[in-house]
């Protein structure tokens, strides 16, 4: 243990010394406590020493882990959960930036931050937190609803709809689940249907597949194709959404509303599909009552011709086999969306068992997705089935 010291942005300091009656991460604790305002939200915990220090910003969800006095080195985290404040103290206090490490991820500058930030933000929206089966389900009605009918080429469907005036929300999928989505708001910041080199920038990232069912795909009643910087055509679209993986924005779209200073609102997501997808009780009646854009009539007749085949029951089983490596491995997300096995483990320490569930996956016919970024390899990320949810319940 090292002396430290506590302050904040109104100048209030405390000196902690080693042998106290309170421990380091108490006395900081208190310390905030007693100083937190409405104009005083910052708060650091320094180790002059060694010239480190811990900057906890309340007010902008932040952690900055200082190093150096002079030409110091900062590195930013997001905070996702009040509990982050506390852990980063405590590992602090017990080890310096070291013990910091493994808790990352640290990201290095502001701009970096920002991208997480919106990241972190689109993870909690409607379009996130809607299964891909059911989205898929609803755009199939919402284009026969607009006076479409989904159109498979090469194994890809295309789905979409617009809403008169010049907006439009457009969806390609695969038979595995593999998908990408396109808003298009035409008054919005980011129509760049006139700016190759910007709208070509949106797509960034987005997976080869994916980029190729947008890219010099014949002009549809709700396409508009604009030329693209390296020859052809691409898709205009103001937001662009991955289903490689957990429903993701495109990084070139993250990157541009980090330099614009604009939000996901901006890509027209939210007013042209969310409210949509929000809607508890996707009727007829809810539909009508949520846009102006469609007849009575229109919209009964892309419910009628929306009417689904159930599902084949599945091999119980094998079912129960996915299920015991679930009980052992493995936890839903956040939004039911998705079955997370083997967190955390590399395909080495997964072994045998990992094996074993892709199989299963494979003779389930479940649709395994990419895990996101930066989970290790051995990480398996599967859409959940109402069919194998029936099975889990028996094993939660």
């Amino acid at each position: 243990m090292r002396p430290l010291t506590f302050s904040d942005d109104k100048d209030n300091e405390e000196k902690w010394v080693p042998g106290g009656a309170r421990s380091a991460p108490d006395a900081f604790r208190a310390f905030v406590d007693r100083h937190r305002a409405d104009d005083n939200a910052s708060f650091c915990i320094e180790d002059e020493e060694n010239e480190e220090a811990l900057l906890l910003m309340f007010d902008a969800g932040t952690i900055c882990r200082i190093k150096g006095a002079q030409d110091s080195r900062v590195e930013y985290r997001l905070v996702t959960n009040g509990g982050d404040y506390r852990s980063q103290v405590a590992n602090f206090v017990r080890g310096g930036l070291t013990a910091l490490d493994r808790s990352g991820p640290w990201l290095p500058d502001v701009a970096a931050l920002n991208r997480a930030s919106l990241r972190f933000a689109f993870d909690g929206s409607v379009l996130r937190r809607t299964h891909p089966r059911e989205l898929r389900r609803r755009l199939e009605i919402l284009t026969v609803i607009d006076g479409h009918e989904p159109v498979t080429v090469d194994g890809v469907t295309h789905v979409g709809f617009g809403n008169g005036g010049g907006d439009t929300v457009n969806a390609w999928f695969t038979a595995d689940g593999r998908g990408l989505v396109t808003t298009f708001d035409h008054t919005g910041a980011l129509n760049f249907s006139e700016d190759p080199q910007a709208q070509a920038a949106l797509y960034d990232g987005v997976p080869a597949d994916l980029l190729a069912m947008v890219r010099n795909v014949p002009e549809a009643d709700t396409t508009l194709a604009v030329s693209h910087p390296d020859g052809g055509t691409v898709v205009a679209a103001s937001g662009v959404f991955t289903f490689s993986g957990p429903c993701a924005m495109a990084e070139g779209l993250v990157s541009r509303l980090q330099e614009a200073q604009l939000g996901i609102e901006d890509t027209g997501v939210g007013w042209l599909l969310e409210g949509l997808l929000s809607l508890e009780d996707f009727t007829p009646a809810a539909v009508s009552e949520a846009v102006a854009w469609w007849s009575a009539g229109e919209i009964e007749k892309g419910f009628a011709a929306g009417a689904q085949e159930q599902p084949a029951p599945l091999d119980q089983d094998v079912v129960d086999r996915f299920c015991k490596i679930w009980a052992d491995s493995g936890y839903n997300d956040r939004w039911d969306v998705h079955y997370v096995l083997f967190d955390g483990h590399t395909v080495e320490d997964a072994g045998e068992a990992r094996d074993e569930l892709l199989a299963l996956v494979r003779t389930l016919g479940l649709e395994r997705v990419d895990a996101p970024p930066g989970a290790p390899t051995g990480e398996v990320w599967v859409r959940t089935d109402p069919r194998i949810d029936a099975g889990l319940e028996r094993w939660s």
